[in-house]
């Protein structure tokens, strides 16, 4: 009996932090490709925008070839305010198109490909194609796909992008979480 009030009372709890307005916001002050290759990437522009308390995201790309081999490094750092010791938050490399066929399993995964897929002109699928532009149009990042306590502080993300272990793209992302308003 004590077993399922422990698991009602979990589902409430689970329930409650999912449902919770968050008390942060995130805010990107750039949002930036720092480096492509030109004769795999034919074009790659993005365009940030503030807008009511919120940073937008509008992204561009059209490959030169089909690439079907895409590997992602990607690291973020953080620092809390008024500490100048950063914190690696996480450093992780992966097949983008394995990523792709198996996000569901991986439930922070399967919220950013959610939002992606949300603001993208296209479902991703490998191979990705030449003479096709990919967009991105104003994405954000909701508050609540991210933990319910999230320190507060800036934050630096390298993603650096590989096709056949060569590296064709570099993007950095910038930005802080603030106190909502």
């Amino acid at each position: 009996m004590k077993a399922s009030y422990l698991i009602c009372g979990l589902y409430v709890l689970i329930d409650l932090a999912i449902c919770d307005e968050r008390n942060f916001r995130v805010y990107i002050d750039e949002f930036a490709i720092k480096y492509t290759v030109p004769d795999i990437i034919e074009k790659a522009e993005c365009n940030l925008v503030q807008l009511n308390n919120r940073s937008y995201v509008n992204t561009e790309m059209v490959l030169r070839r089909n690439v079907e081999d895409v590997d992602v490094r990607s690291v973020m750092d953080f620092w809390k305010p008024k500490f100048q010791k950063k914190i690696r938050m996480y450093e992780a490399r992966v097949n983008v198109c394995n990523m792709l066929r198996s996000f569901h399993k991986n439930k922070l995964l399967n919220s950013y490909v959610k939002s992606f897929k949300m603001h993208a002109n296209v479902i991703l699928l490998c191979p990705f194609k030449a003479n096709f532009t990919y967009k991105m149009v104003d994405w954000y990042v909701n508050e609540q796909d991210l933990p319910p306590m999230l320190f507060l502080g800036k934050f630096r993300s390298i993603t650096e992008y590989f096709s056949q272990e060569r590296l064709i793209g570099r993007l950095v992302v910038h930005g802080e979480v603030l106190p909502k308003q």
